[in-house]
């Protein structure tokens, strides 16, 4: 019996940008298709077109309340900064490498090597 790789979905959290509150959620991309989209020229329509491939879900909705389809016309509609940063964190995200440390991380205590005094050696034994 083999192993079955399930296909991971990343929910993207957007807490602490201009974006909170919103919610999406995409399929990360297979090795072939991170090689294929490398090996293209990017362009807008690319970009937009490789997200709506991979966009699972997200609760935008219109200016009357109704939710926007994750189709390409539906992000068509949205405005353009907000995609970005969509695309950005799906990169992040696929790419496996973790957020930065907060700013706030405590550096830890100071290593005892800087704390041992140093004395120069003899003459004796320095020659």
């Amino acid at each position: 019996m083999g192993y079955k790789p399930k296909r991971k979905i990343y929910k993207l959290d957007f807490t602490g940008t201009d974006y909170e509150g919103l919610e999406a959620s995409v399929r990360g991309m297979t090795v072939g298709e991170e090689l294929e989209l490398d090996g293209k020229e990017m362009n807008s329509e690319l970009l937009v077109k490789t997200l709506v491939e991979r966009l699972d879900s997200w609760n935008v909705e219109d200016e009357t309340g109704a939710p926007v389809p994750t189709t390409f016309e539906g992000v068509c509609t949205q405005d353009s900064a907000m995609v970005l940063a969509i695309i950005s964190a799906v990169r992040t995200a696929n790419s496996g490498v973790p957020d930065p440390l907060p700013q706030t991380s405590p550096s830890g205590d100071p290593s005892e090597v800087a704390s041992i005094p140093m004395e120069p050696l003899s003459e004796s034994l320095a020659s």
